[in-house]
């Protein structure tokens, strides 16, 4: 089983698991950190588009993507504002997304990317953001890969992440923290990165 198989097969439950768990901790340093504006928002791996939702009721524009379309159609019914995509990480640059949001929300998602192409896939997300537009990502705290009943996981704790961002590209390091999981009787620990993306001028 896939890690998209397990979400595809999963879908119902992990909906309900998360739609309705309270994400304002991480929210904060997010907003106060976006460009003035105009606000157009990018959530990657959007599970069941509780975050997304929120962006969306804060009056922003706003683009959901997921690689599994069950969830992508659970996420519809409960909002059909929004600009729902079945869409795998790999396809990112393929979409002429360049220079068109002001914040990347990647919450919970990137954690499924193996940590050689991490990279790769974070240079893709920040090439779509505005110039000082912001990408937000967290991890399961750790320093392994693994499989867990059907889904990879690439754990990272600031070691791992100090040498993700040696490969970033027109990226600046502004936060990085640790948070206790906000989901009831879960005391996992999770790393949070806040990038924003500084393109390079050529006089």
């Amino acid at each position: 089983m896939t890690t998209i198989d397990f979400y595809q097969t999963h879908a119902k439950d992990f909906f309900s698991q998360t739609i309705n768990v309270d994400m304002q901790n991480v929210y904060q340093p997010f907003l106060e950190r976006l460009p003035n504006g105009k606000q157009n928002i990018l959530d990657v791996g959007c599970g069941s588009g509780r975050d997304i939702i929120f962006f969306a009721n804060q009056g922003f524009d706003v683009t959901a993507i997921d690689g599994s379309q069950n969830l992508i159609d659970l996420a519809k019914q409960t909002d059909n504002r929004i600009n729902w995509q079945c869409l795998t990480f790999d396809k990112i640059a393929n979409q002429n997304w360049q220079n068109r949001f002001t914040g990347i929300w990647a919450c919970a998602s990137l954690l499924h990317v193996p940590f050689e192409e991490l990279p790769q896939i974070l240079n893709d997300l920040i090439s779509c953001l505005k110039p000082n537009g912001i990408l937000y990502a967290s991890f399961k705290y750790g320093d392994s890969e693994r499989d867990k009943e059907g889904r990879f996981f690439c754990d990272i704790n600031e070691e791992r992440w100090q040498l993700v961002e040696l490969k970033l590209q027109s990226a600046e390091h502004l936060k990085i923290w640790q948070t206790i999981d906000n989901r009831v009787a879960r005391q996992e620990i999770w790393l949070n990165v806040l990038l924003q993306h500084m393109p390079t001028t050529i006089d």
